[in-house]
């Protein structure tokens, strides 16, 4: 059964972070780059947001499903690796890559990759376990440069 993607595309706002569209063009923002991780085992659905701001500064929001928290954690993360990981996801081609070819709803993980400047977002699904070039070089990229935004966490026994 092909996949629609309404849940994965929810997760940001039914864990309370603002609309991505918002978070983009508050004052000061330059870029922001989203990765939902949807889950069908049994770990928590998560959303990670690094966003980068005029003053240099880049900071991530991980927000977690079935973590009741004040706020979202709030990360600090260096520069350099978030450039490596820009390059990547350049050199991957995400701008204008589509999303993963035959995602269905039988896949253990789905992660929605978002990168939005301004008014613009792009999103692309991926299916991290499925090694197909080029989404599996944008999963290789956040792995190794970001890997906070995909850190699984089990639900409370």
């Amino acid at each position: 059964m092909p996949l629609d993607g309404s849940d994965v595309y929810q997760l940001a706002e039914r864990l309370g972070l603002p609309a991505l569209q918002r978070a983009a063009a508050d004052a000061g923002a330059i870029s922001v780059l989203q990765i939902s991780v949807y889950q069908r085992r049994q770990l928590r659905h998560s959303v990670a947001r690094a966003s980068e701001y005029q003053t240099g500064e880049i900071d991530m929001l991980l927000a977690y499903e079935g973590i009741r928290l004040a706020q979202p954690i709030r990360l600090p993360i260096e520069r350099e690796r978030m450039e490596k990981l820009q390059e990547a996801l350049l050199s991957a081609r995400f701008g204008k890559l589509g999303d993963h070819p035959e995602l269905s709803r039988d896949e253990p993980c789905i992660w929605l990759v978002q990168r939005a400047a301004g008014s613009h977002i792009h999103s692309v699904m991926i299916a991290p376990d499925k090694p197909l070039l080029p989404w599996s070089a944008i999963v290789n990229a956040i792995d190794a440069y970001l890997p906070e935004a995909i850190r699984q966490l089990p639900p409370r026994t």
